[in-house]
């Protein structure tokens, strides 16, 4: 006799089976999102870092890279207080472009760490509701391709380090060489 069906036993197994795979490989997918997610950080603020460096090679004076600690945003304006002040920035004289000014924010889950645990959620300010005195200035990058920390702080250390984090993975750590400007990320140790 031939069998032109399964039984409903027979579906009930095979689901059964089904379900329990998938409670075993979904903390992994979830591990890997979360390493991808910070992975993706770390190379927004890597990519932040050397826009500010070509610009200040380019328009030949000094730009600056700042974050907001313990959340995702980053900014890249001309290190004057003109685009740091608030306010709205000066406009370019006529027949020059236009200085670059780039507000973003890491991918939602991941911030800068300032030393205290990262939460999942909201980790970045919306564009308009970051005040200017929130802004930590990381570096500035010099029109020789070099860089150096902002004033009043340690001008003795060869780089610079900007922790970046996700909840339930090892920090990346963005280095910024400043003698040469170059930018690498590595894990936390």
């Amino acid at each position: 006799m031939n069998r032109r069906g399964f039984t409903l036993l027979e579906l009930i197994l095979v689901l059964a089976l089904v379900v329990i795979l998938a409670s075993l490989v979904y903390p992994s997918f979830s591990a890997m999102q979360r390493a991808y997610r910070v992975e993706g950080a770390a190379d927004g603020a890597k990519a932040g870092m050397l826009t500010a460096r070509a610009q200040a090679i380019e328009e030949g004076r000094p730009y600056r890279f700042a974050v907001v600690p313990g959340k995702g945003n980053f900014r890249v304006a001309p290190d004057s207080p003109d685009f740091w002040g608030g306010g709205a920035p000066p406009t370019a004289a006529e027949g020059t472009a236009a200085p670059l000014i780039l507000e973003d924010s890491l991918p939602q889950g991941t911030s800068f760490s300032d030393g205290g645990p990262t939460r999942e959620g909201e980790t970045a300010l919306e564009p308009g509701a970051v005040s200017p005195s929130m802004w930590k200035a990381v570096a500035i990058f010099l029109p020789d391709g070099s860089a150096r920390v902002p004033d009043g702080t340690d001008d003795s250390l060869p780089t610079v380090d900007l922790s970046v984090a996700t909840e339930g993975t090892r920090p990346l750590v963005v280095t910024l060489r400043l003698l040469t400007g170059t930018v690498t990320v590595r894990r936390a140790q």
